[in-house]
């Protein structure tokens, strides 16, 4: 029999937090790893942001074999008829899901992924009603494009791009299979960059990494990454996400729930008495995810925090013995400088075919039109 056809699927509405936890950590051993569908990220996400949830589950001979987290928002369409907007991982509200989940998906048991995937999808397919509206994101294409709103070959569902970007790596173990240094995997241009660069902060003495070695002190330099981060991207909301309560609420939880274990790795980055900024990443599952900066910029276009910054984490993970540097998604000059793979990274939103969706669709293509001849 085939695999997929043995899965049964539940809907569970706002379950207590710790049955949700007992379950999730019984299955997290048998997944692919991935800090943010880990217990790491989503137990914080639910004590800070959601009070009403449902919970899908996949089972498999009475054995949890998937679990994922579905929120749901009522909304209104163009024609004031109201839907149920349900989004995976997040709250389908700006503000909140501005701590930016990547990678997401449901929690998998890996033997049977893609099968498990598209059982608990032809669930979420069932469970919709006419006009309603089905958020996922940001993911990888395998996650978002799978055949469960297919039926021969015609799209039962139709899809929206509302964000795509590529995210960027550097693989470890393919520098090692070619015998290269980091150096020599960079491009004449970058090394000469990185050295200039270099040279003309150790001007101010040594170059040091200081990592966060307490709870306290990674909640201090989250703190101090504040105000400079906010320089940088801006102090309203939608900007920084300093600027932003609910993301300073939720990182400040996270860096307490994950520090013990080893995962926050926040780090400041000094030429002698000069300091180039401060580093958030995860470490997880032998990966480096870099999640956030707070770089110092001076007038000196040759002096490039970021990019050197970058070269001395990627230089100690290497040594480390990670696996991999993950940039993550966004398009940004010193994550292709450093990356030897990309992919491709998406929020799609899933909408069944009714009259007003064709409306909404014509108004966005005629804007789109006006746009490009303007």
């Amino acid at each position: 029999m085939d695999y997929q056809n043995q899965i049964e699927c539940e809907w569970l509405h706002s379950p207590s937090i710790n049955e949700v936890k007992d379950q999730w950590l019984a299955l997290e051993p048998n997944t692919k790893p991935n800090p943010f569908i880990s217990w790491c990220w989503i137990g914080p996400w639910l004590e800070t942001f959601v009070d009403d949830f449902w919970l899908l589950t996949a089972c498999n001979s009475d054995q949890v074999v998937g679990l994922g987290i579905f929120t749901v928002k009522q909304k209104r369409n163009w024609l004031g008829q109201s839907y149920n907007h349900y989004s995976l991982h997040r709250l389908g509200d700006e503000q909140a899901d501005q701590i930016w989940i990547e990678y997401n998906d449901f929690l998998l048991e890996c033997e049977h992924e893609a099968q498990i995937r598209e059982a608990m999808f032809s669930a979420v397919k069932l469970r919709l009603q006419p006009r309603d509206c089905l958020s996922v994101g940001a993911s990888r294409e395998e996650v978002i494009f799978h055949d469960a709103f297919i039926t021969d070959q015609t799209r039962t569902m139709l899809p929206r791009t509302v964000w795509q970007s590529s995210s960027y790596s550097i693989d470890f173990r393919r520098l090692n299979s070619n015998g290269q240094t980091l150096d020599e995997s960079l491009s004449k241009s970058a090394r000469k960059q990185i050295r200039r660069s270099i040279k003309k902060y150790e001007r101010s003495g040594s170059l040091k990494v200081h990592t966060a070695d307490s709870c306290e002190k990674a909640l201090i330099l989250f703190e101090q990454a504040k105000h400079r981060h906010m320089n940088r991207w801006g102090s309203n909301l939608g900007e920084s996400g300093f600027a932003n309560p609910e993301f300073v609420q939720f990182h400040q939880a996270f860096i307490r729930h994950n520090f013990s274990k080893g995962m926050i790795q926040i780090h400041r980055v000094t030429a002698g008495e000069s300091d180039l900024g401060i580093i958030y990443n995860f470490h997880f599952g032998g990966v480096v995810y870099f999640y956030l900066s707070a770089l110092s910029y001076s007038d000196d276009p040759q002096l490039k925090p970021g990019l050197v910054a970058h070269y001395l984490l990627i230089e100690q993970a290497l040594a480390g013995g990670m696996k991999m540097y993950d940039f993550m998604g966004g398009e940004a000059r010193y994550k292709q400088t450093f990356s030897n793979n990309h992919q491709r990274l998406s929020i799609i939103e899933y909408h069944q075919p009714h009259f007003a969706l064709s409306l909404q669709n014509m108004a966005r293509t005629a804007k789109h039109l006006m746009v490009q001849s303007s």
